[in-house]
């Protein structure tokens, strides 16, 4: 399987970069939920993660990491640029890979979000960036902008200056490991909270949740992932239970 990846131009900036396993073996924790339709589930996600960061005005370049050409294909779409892993080495390694990339392209900052965050947003992603790069305006050390899952035991979002050799963690407890990863490289870590990005989908709960907040903010309904849970018959299934996070966490920086 051989990807195309056309080099950019030295003066781009921002670059969005999305790893993504293969599709027949995702989201297995929702195996004895959502059985064979995992992979199309997935496909849906993956959808509206490239769409926000296509609508997105502060992502210059999308870069996806994957070995599977049908994700290759589906990213070709939106404007991505591909890189074929070959063999998948875990995600670590392949943000890895993609950042060295991004290194050789000259980008001057790196965006790395989940394939499974189906409320990201276009609007989202710029509030963020703009309000993590103005705060860098004023200050001297570099900061290294985090979004917790809504847990807090995941990294749905790690923005970093794309030269600064930084440890990734993806993994279990990574939005901890990322923070202590920030300061012991002599940067600041930021966390950015946002309760859209902060909803990755690993566990029926979730789902639950995807679907309670899309019923009071009907406009992502409109999204590829609410649409086929509807196809499906999921959104009849879901039970809404109560949910508050975010509402605390609006957009606030905490340092």
């Amino acid at each position: 399987m051989q990807f195309v990846v056309n080099q950019p131009g030295q003066n781009d900036s921002r670059y969005a970069l999305v790893p993504v396993k293969q599709l027949e073996k995702s989201k297995q924790r929702l195996k004895s939920y959502l059985g064979a339709d995992r992979a199309e589930f997935s496909t849906a996600m993956l959808k509206d993660v490239l769409q926000a960061l296509a609508d997105s005005e502060t992502v210059h370049h999308i870069l996806i990491v994957t070995a599977d050409s049908r994700v290759a294909e589906i990213a070709s779409r939106y404007g991505a640029r591909v890189i074929d892993e070959k063999k998948s080495a875990g995600m670590n390694a392949a943000l890895e890979l993609g950042i060295e990339t991004i290194r050789t392209w000259h980008g001057r900052l790196t965006l790395i979000f989940p394939a499974d965050v189906p409320l990201l947003s276009g609007s989202e992603i710029d509030r963020l960036v703009t309000e993590l790069e103005q705060l860098q305006e004023s200050r001297e050390i570099t900061l290294i902008g985090i979004t917790p899952s809504r847990d807090e035991g995941g990294t749905n979002l790690l923005c970093l200056p794309s030269k600064l050799k930084f440890p990734l963690r993806y993994g279990p407890d990574s939005f901890n490991q990322h923070r202590d990863r920030a300061l012991e490289t002599g940067c600041q870590p930021v966390t950015l909270y946002s309760r859209t990005i902060g909803l990755d989908i690993d566990e029926k709960k979730d789902l639950q949740d995807l679907v309670s907040y899309c019923r009071f903010h009907p406009e992502y309904q409109q999204t590829a992932s609410w649409q086929y849970l509807q196809a499906k018959g999921y959104i009849k299934q879901a039970v809404s239970p109560d949910d508050d996070y975010g509402e605390k966490h609006s957009g606030s920086f905490e340092q």
